[in-house]
């Protein structure tokens, strides 16, 4: 796990959704920090850069949809859905690989850059620049903000 890590302790609690808490291992403990870390900088990356999810992308172009939301919000989602593959078949297959890397693979920008051959600050700066082009071409297809 890299950055900063929990201090050694006797045990580790975690409080579940119902408040109740229960004793869990250090590295199930450590697990659970990282994955609450790494929402934490998605969240802050997608309001710094306006990012689109890809959650919706699942299967072969089938939007995720949720059973509250309304006939009207499911239509939109789906043209979304829709315009955001067009954009990304668009893609040059190298800018695709590595979209699917970060973003559907989840991994790092480190392990990414291990896989592509090149440097940490290399793949950084690829998706600044494809999420970029991402959002400027959603832009001119009439869609601005996250619809997801």
């Amino acid at each position: 796990m890299r950055g900063k890590k929990p201090k050694e302790r006797k045990c580790y609690i975690l409080r579940m959704d119902g408040g109740t808490l229960v004793e869990v291992t250090r590295e199930v403990y450590l697990e659970w920090y990282q994955s609450r870390r790494r929402e934490r900088y998605q969240q802050e990356q997608k309001q710094k850069y306006g990012v689109y999810s890809l959650e919706a992308l699942e299967g072969e172009g089938a939007a995720v949809i949720s059973v509250t939301d309304s006939l009207e919000e499911n239509a939109i989602k789906k043209m979304c859905v829709d315009k955001l593959r067009e954009v990304m078949d668009g893609l040059p297959q190298e800018d695709a690989h590595l979209l699917y890397l970060l973003f559907f693979e989840e991994l790092s920008a480190k392990e990414a850059a291990q896989i592509c051959g090149c440097s940490r600050r290399t793949v950084e700066n690829r998706r600044k620049r494809i999420l970029k082009e991402l959002n400027e071409k959603m832009r001119e297809m009439g869609i601005t903000g996250g619809c997801f």
